[in-house]
Protein backbone atom coordinates (compact mmCIF):
# COMPACT_ATOMS: atom_id res chain seq x y z
CA UNK A 1 0.00 0.00 0.00
CA UNK A 2 1.19 3.51 -0.85
CA UNK A 3 1.38 4.67 2.78
CA UNK A 4 2.54 8.24 3.43
CA UNK A 5 5.24 9.14 5.90
CA UNK A 6 4.17 11.77 8.44
CA UNK A 7 6.55 14.70 7.91
CA UNK A 8 5.40 17.96 9.54
CA UNK A 9 7.29 21.12 8.61
CA UNK A 10 8.59 23.39 11.36
CA UNK A 11 9.40 26.94 10.28
CA UNK A 12 12.18 28.40 12.39
CA UNK A 13 14.51 31.38 12.56
CA UNK A 14 17.33 29.11 13.76
CA UNK A 15 17.52 25.86 11.82
CA UNK A 16 20.76 24.81 13.53
CA UNK A 17 19.34 25.27 17.03
CA UNK A 18 16.15 23.35 16.21
CA UNK A 19 18.23 20.61 14.63
CA UNK A 20 20.19 20.33 17.87
CA UNK A 21 16.98 20.10 19.88
CA UNK A 22 15.57 17.35 17.68
CA UNK A 23 18.86 15.46 17.82
CA UNK A 24 18.62 15.58 21.62
CA UNK A 25 15.20 13.92 21.32
CA UNK A 26 16.68 11.17 19.14
CA UNK A 27 16.03 12.33 15.56
CA UNK A 28 18.87 12.42 13.04
CA UNK A 29 19.44 14.53 9.91
CA UNK A 30 18.93 12.70 6.64
CA UNK A 31 18.83 15.29 3.84
CA UNK A 32 20.02 18.90 3.89
CA UNK A 33 19.84 21.69 1.33
CA UNK A 34 23.28 22.62 0.00
CA UNK A 35 22.41 26.30 0.42
CA UNK A 36 21.09 25.77 3.96
CA UNK A 37 17.63 26.53 5.24
CA UNK A 38 16.16 23.02 4.92
CA UNK A 39 16.89 19.85 6.92
CA UNK A 40 14.91 16.61 6.99
CA UNK A 41 15.16 14.91 10.39
CA UNK A 42 14.18 11.26 10.64
CA UNK A 43 12.86 9.45 13.71
CA UNK A 44 12.14 5.77 14.30
CA UNK A 45 8.71 6.56 12.86
CA UNK A 46 8.03 9.65 10.80
CA UNK A 47 10.12 12.73 10.05
CA UNK A 48 10.32 16.45 10.80
CA UNK A 49 11.41 18.95 8.15
CA UNK A 50 13.01 22.20 9.32
CA UNK A 51 12.50 25.21 7.06
CA UNK A 52 14.14 28.62 7.46
CA UNK A 53 11.17 30.95 8.03
CA UNK A 54 12.95 33.89 6.41
CA UNK A 55 13.04 32.08 3.05
CA UNK A 56 9.51 30.64 3.21
CA UNK A 57 7.56 31.39 0.03
CA UNK A 58 4.28 30.64 1.81
CA UNK A 59 4.66 32.96 4.79
CA UNK A 60 5.73 30.42 7.40
CA UNK A 61 6.34 32.10 10.76
CA UNK A 62 9.09 31.16 13.24
CA UNK A 63 7.77 28.45 15.54
CA UNK A 64 4.88 27.52 13.22
CA UNK A 65 4.36 23.85 12.37
CA UNK A 66 2.37 22.66 9.36
CA UNK A 67 1.08 19.19 8.69
CA UNK A 68 2.71 17.57 5.64
CA UNK A 69 3.54 14.12 4.31
CA UNK A 70 5.88 12.29 1.95
CA UNK A 71 4.85 9.42 -0.32
CA UNK A 72 6.33 7.09 -2.94
CA UNK A 73 3.56 7.19 -5.55
CA UNK A 74 2.11 10.69 -5.93
CA UNK A 75 -0.17 9.81 -8.85
CA UNK A 76 -1.63 6.77 -7.10
CA UNK A 77 -2.34 8.70 -3.90
CA UNK A 78 -3.95 11.54 -5.83
CA UNK A 79 -6.32 9.06 -7.48
CA UNK A 80 -7.17 7.50 -4.12
CA UNK A 81 -7.92 10.91 -2.60
CA UNK A 82 -10.17 11.88 -5.50
CA UNK A 83 -12.00 8.53 -5.28
CA UNK A 84 -12.59 9.25 -1.57
CA UNK A 85 -14.18 12.60 -2.42
CA UNK A 86 -11.34 14.83 -1.21
CA UNK A 87 -11.66 18.27 -2.80
CA UNK A 88 -9.03 20.35 -4.56
CA UNK A 89 -6.55 17.53 -5.20
CA UNK A 90 -3.83 18.99 -7.42
CA UNK A 91 -0.63 17.36 -8.67
CA UNK A 92 2.15 19.56 -9.97
CA UNK A 93 5.87 19.43 -10.61
CA UNK A 94 8.43 21.21 -8.47
CA UNK A 95 12.17 21.30 -9.08
CA UNK A 96 12.60 18.45 -6.58
CA UNK A 97 9.72 16.29 -7.86
CA UNK A 98 5.94 15.89 -7.88
CA UNK A 99 3.73 17.36 -5.14
CA UNK A 100 0.09 16.87 -4.18
CA UNK A 101 -1.83 19.68 -2.55
CA UNK A 102 -5.35 19.34 -1.18
CA UNK A 103 -7.61 21.05 1.31
CA UNK A 104 -8.11 19.32 4.66
CA UNK A 105 -11.40 19.47 6.64
CA UNK A 106 -10.16 22.56 8.52
CA UNK A 107 -9.69 24.46 5.27
CA UNK A 108 -5.88 24.26 5.37
CA UNK A 109 -3.82 23.42 2.29
CA UNK A 110 -1.74 20.31 2.99
CA UNK A 111 1.21 19.23 0.83
CA UNK A 112 2.31 15.65 0.16
CA UNK A 113 5.73 15.50 -1.48
CA UNK A 114 6.80 12.64 -3.69
CA UNK A 115 10.10 11.01 -2.78
CA UNK A 116 12.72 11.85 -5.36
CA UNK A 117 15.99 10.23 -6.32
CA UNK A 118 17.14 13.55 -7.79
CA UNK A 119 19.09 15.26 -5.01
CA UNK A 120 20.22 18.24 -7.06
CA UNK A 121 20.78 21.05 -4.58
CA UNK A 122 20.57 18.68 -1.61
CA UNK A 123 22.89 16.21 0.04
CA UNK A 124 22.39 13.04 2.04
CA UNK A 125 23.77 13.17 5.56
CA UNK A 126 25.47 10.03 6.82
CA UNK A 127 24.34 10.34 10.41
CA UNK A 128 23.85 7.91 13.26
CA UNK A 129 20.71 5.77 13.38
CA UNK A 130 17.77 7.61 14.96
CA UNK A 131 16.18 6.43 18.19
CA UNK A 132 14.15 3.42 17.05
CA UNK A 133 11.37 3.94 19.60
CA UNK A 134 10.73 7.63 18.85
CA UNK A 135 7.63 8.47 16.78
CA UNK A 136 6.63 11.83 15.30
CA UNK A 137 3.07 12.83 16.30
CA UNK A 138 1.82 16.21 14.99
CA UNK A 139 -1.48 17.07 16.69
CA UNK A 140 -4.42 18.93 15.11
CA UNK A 141 -6.99 20.65 17.32
CA UNK A 142 -10.38 19.52 16.02
CA UNK A 143 -13.27 17.26 16.96
CA UNK A 144 -11.82 13.73 17.06
CA UNK A 145 -15.23 12.41 15.99
CA UNK A 146 -15.49 14.85 13.08
CA UNK A 147 -14.49 14.53 9.41
CA UNK A 148 -10.74 14.86 9.95
CA UNK A 149 -10.35 11.16 10.74
CA UNK A 150 -11.99 10.15 7.46
CA UNK A 151 -9.65 12.50 5.62
CA UNK A 152 -6.63 10.85 7.27
CA UNK A 153 -7.99 7.43 6.33
CA UNK A 154 -8.27 8.59 2.72
CA UNK A 155 -4.56 9.43 2.91
CA UNK A 156 -3.85 5.88 4.04
CA UNK A 157 -3.60 6.24 7.82
CA UNK A 158 -5.58 4.03 10.20
CA UNK A 159 -7.13 4.80 13.57
CA UNK A 160 -5.28 3.44 16.59
CA UNK A 161 -7.60 1.37 18.82
CA UNK A 162 -8.65 3.11 22.00
CA UNK A 163 -8.70 6.82 22.51
CA UNK A 164 -11.76 8.76 23.67
CA UNK A 165 -13.87 11.80 22.86
CA UNK A 166 -10.93 14.07 23.68
CA UNK A 167 -8.05 12.51 21.74
CA UNK A 168 -7.46 9.87 19.09
CA UNK A 169 -4.43 8.87 17.03
CA UNK A 170 -4.07 7.76 13.43
CA UNK A 171 -1.08 5.64 12.43
CA UNK A 172 0.83 5.69 9.14
CA UNK A 173 2.20 2.25 8.34
CA UNK A 174 1.18 0.91 11.74
CA UNK A 175 3.22 3.66 13.40
CA UNK A 176 6.40 2.91 11.50
CA UNK A 177 5.75 6.05 9.43
CA UNK A 178 4.58 8.19 12.35
CA UNK A 179 1.18 9.26 13.70
CA UNK A 180 -1.26 12.17 13.56
CA UNK A 181 -3.19 13.04 16.71
CA UNK A 182 -6.61 14.70 16.82
CA UNK A 183 -7.34 16.63 20.02
CA UNK A 184 -10.55 18.33 21.03
CA UNK A 185 -10.56 22.12 21.14
CA UNK A 186 -10.40 23.17 24.78
CA UNK A 187 -13.58 24.86 26.02
CA UNK A 188 -11.97 26.97 28.74
CA UNK A 189 -8.71 27.99 27.09
CA UNK A 190 -6.94 28.12 23.76
CA UNK A 191 -5.09 25.00 22.62
CA UNK A 192 -1.36 24.93 23.28
CA UNK A 193 -0.96 26.19 19.72
CA UNK A 194 -3.80 28.65 19.00
CA UNK A 195 -5.64 28.83 15.72
CA UNK A 196 -8.24 26.69 13.94
CA UNK A 197 -5.65 24.92 11.77
CA UNK A 198 -2.86 24.84 14.34
CA UNK A 199 -0.40 21.95 14.60
CA UNK A 200 1.35 21.03 17.85
CA UNK A 201 4.62 19.17 17.28
CA UNK A 202 4.66 16.23 19.70
CA UNK A 203 6.32 12.82 19.88
CA UNK A 204 5.82 9.38 21.41
CA UNK A 205 8.50 7.03 22.71
CA UNK A 206 9.13 3.73 24.49
CA UNK A 207 12.27 5.19 26.07
CA UNK A 208 11.87 5.90 29.80
CA UNK A 209 10.78 9.53 29.95
CA UNK A 210 13.10 10.22 32.87
CA UNK A 211 16.08 9.18 30.73
CA UNK A 212 14.97 11.45 27.92
CA UNK A 213 14.44 14.35 30.33
CA UNK A 214 17.96 13.89 31.71
CA UNK A 215 19.40 13.95 28.19
CA UNK A 216 17.53 17.14 27.34
CA UNK A 217 18.66 18.85 30.53
CA UNK A 218 22.26 17.88 29.75
CA UNK A 219 21.78 19.49 26.31
CA UNK A 220 20.73 22.77 28.03
CA UNK A 221 16.97 22.30 27.67
CA UNK A 222 16.75 22.66 31.40
CA UNK A 223 12.97 22.91 31.87
CA UNK A 224 12.41 19.33 30.68
CA UNK A 225 10.12 17.66 33.22
CA UNK A 226 8.07 14.47 33.38
CA UNK A 227 4.49 14.97 34.53
CA UNK A 228 1.85 12.40 35.49
CA UNK A 229 -1.68 12.86 34.22
CA UNK A 230 -4.81 10.73 34.43
CA UNK A 231 -4.25 9.60 30.85
CA UNK A 232 -0.57 8.70 31.41
CA UNK A 233 2.86 10.25 31.69
CA UNK A 234 4.45 12.79 29.39
CA UNK A 235 7.53 14.95 29.12
CA UNK A 236 7.20 18.70 28.67
CA UNK A 237 10.04 20.89 27.41
CA UNK A 238 10.53 24.21 25.65
CA UNK A 239 12.13 23.71 22.25
CA UNK A 240 14.71 25.93 20.56
CA UNK A 241 11.93 28.07 19.03
CA UNK A 242 10.46 28.77 22.45
CA UNK A 243 7.47 26.48 21.86
CA UNK A 244 6.25 23.80 24.22
CA UNK A 245 7.04 20.30 23.01
CA UNK A 246 5.54 17.16 24.49
CA UNK A 247 6.77 13.56 24.38
CA UNK A 248 4.20 10.96 25.40
CA UNK A 249 4.43 7.29 26.17
CA UNK A 250 4.10 5.24 22.99
CA UNK A 251 0.61 3.79 22.36
CA UNK A 252 0.08 0.10 23.23
CA UNK A 253 1.21 -2.26 20.50
CA UNK A 254 3.71 0.19 18.98
CA UNK A 255 7.07 -1.50 18.37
Amino acid sequence: MNTPVVRPIRFTDDVEAMQGFLESLGLRPQIMAEAGGWVEMVAGGGMVALHDAATSATGGKPGETRLAFEVDDVTGLAERLRDAGVDDVTVYDEAYGKVITCTDPLGETVSIDGRSDDLYGYRVVRADTPAATLRVVPVRFTDPKGPYGLWLEALGLSRVPGGDDAYVMYAAGGGEHGYVGLHQVYSDDLPIVPGPAAVHLTFATDEPLEDLAARLVAASFTDAVVVREDFGSMLRVTDADGRECQVHEAPPGDE
